[in-house]
């Protein structure tokens, strides 16, 4: 596969996860959680789209991976308070993150940690992350913050 020529796919968090957290006001860690306006824009990890000023979101711990392994990190994560669609992935980057510098963190199969980290400038991140997923023993990769390191979405190779 030629890093050129690997379509990508954009995950979000599953809806059922964003509903569930919605409807019980608590997270898979006990948290307690409150609607807030006070975080001021941040991205939301359901529809991937920065909140509007004074938009209420849920702050909570999420794990964005399948079953517990080593490597596996819990973080803070935001969700609008309101029902949002969850992001449609296509072959570009969400509009909202697109010309925002990243952090991407490369995975395996077994969830370990692939290879090292890389920051993506602003524009950049789509690149990178099919230059990293051309290589086979890589399964998928991380969107993270640059700034607080927080999870924000998973890309994928396209099937």
């Amino acid at each position: 596969i030629h890093a050129i020529q690997t379509k990508l796919r954009f995950v979000a968090m599953p809806t059922e996860l964003a509903e569930h957290i919605r409807e019980s006001l608590r997270d898979e860690y006990g948290n307690v959680l409150e609607a807030g306006v006070e975080h001021g824009s941040a991205p939301c990890r359901h529809c991937l789209r920065y909140s509007e000023p004074g938009e209420p979101l849920l702050l909570f711990s999420y794990r964005p991976f399948g079953e517990p392994r080593p490597y596996q990190e819990v973080g803070p994560v935001f969700l609008h308070e309101r029902s949002c669609e969850r992001h449609i992935s296509q072959d570009s980057i969400p509009d909202d993150v697109a010309d925002r510098p990243v952090v991407l963190r490369p995975y395996d199969k077994e969830d370990n940690i692939a290879d090292p980290q890389r920051y993506a400038a602003a524009g950049e991140a789509a690149s990178i992350a099919r230059e990293m997923l051309a290589d086979e023993n890589i399964t998928y990769v991380h969107a993270r913050s640059r700034s607080h390191g927080c999870y924000l979405f998973r890309i994928e190779r396209e099937n």
